[in-house]
């Protein structure tokens, strides 16, 4: 048997480092390579589902269209009107049908108290019956979808004058 001397171990111990960094680097890089992949398939496939979702809307949200075209074309014959408003009430019932089976949920706020993130104020009232901060008038409702608020209710919100009630007592006690 040979006898190694130490410049030759060191020799095949730097064989074999190198050896190991270069498989090393080759693991990183189709590690790399593979991360790079999944990006680009799930960017696809993200793509992809926004596009099936917007064709999913659109088929439901195209027969309300189609209803709205008959009601314009019914509203020539009809001279009183009276079927014209009919027909927009039912094409109202079938949009708000259609949004809710999509998720669209609608919310009324009046007697709550004010919360921002439910609410937006767009005016206070003066009103002693009732409390600080409650909602007295709804100019418009607000949207909710999956318990997210994506638009919320424009309210008119109640303060006190000085002499009236506070979270249901009386000041002038």
């Amino acid at each position: 048997m040979h006898k190694k001397g130490p410049v030759t171990k060191l020799i095949e111990e730097i064989a074999r480092k190198e050896e190991e960094t270069k498989d090393l680097k080759d693991r990183y890089l189709r590690a790399l390579a593979e991360m790079d992949n999944y990006r680009k398939r799930t960017e696809r496939e993200l793509d992809s589902y926004r596009q099936y979702a917007q064709v999913e809307f659109f088929n439901k949200i195209i027969p309300v269209l189609d209803s709205f075209e008959h009601a314009l074309d019914g509203a020539n014959l009809d001279n009183d009107h009276i079927n014209y408003v009919k027909g927009v009430e039912i094409i109202y019932r079938q949009l708000k049908d259609t949004l809710h089976d999509m998720g669209l949920e609608e919310f009324s706020s009046i007697g709550e108290s004010f919360a921002p993130s439910r609410h937006e104020a767009v005016a206070t009232i003066v009103n002693d019956e009732k409390p600080e901060n409650t909602i007295v008038e709804e100019i418009s409702k607000g949207y909710i979808v999956k318990e997210r608020v994506i638009k919320p209710a424009k309210v008119m919100v109640s303060k006190q004058s000085k002499g009236g009630i506070e979270n249901g007592k009386n000041n002038r006690d």
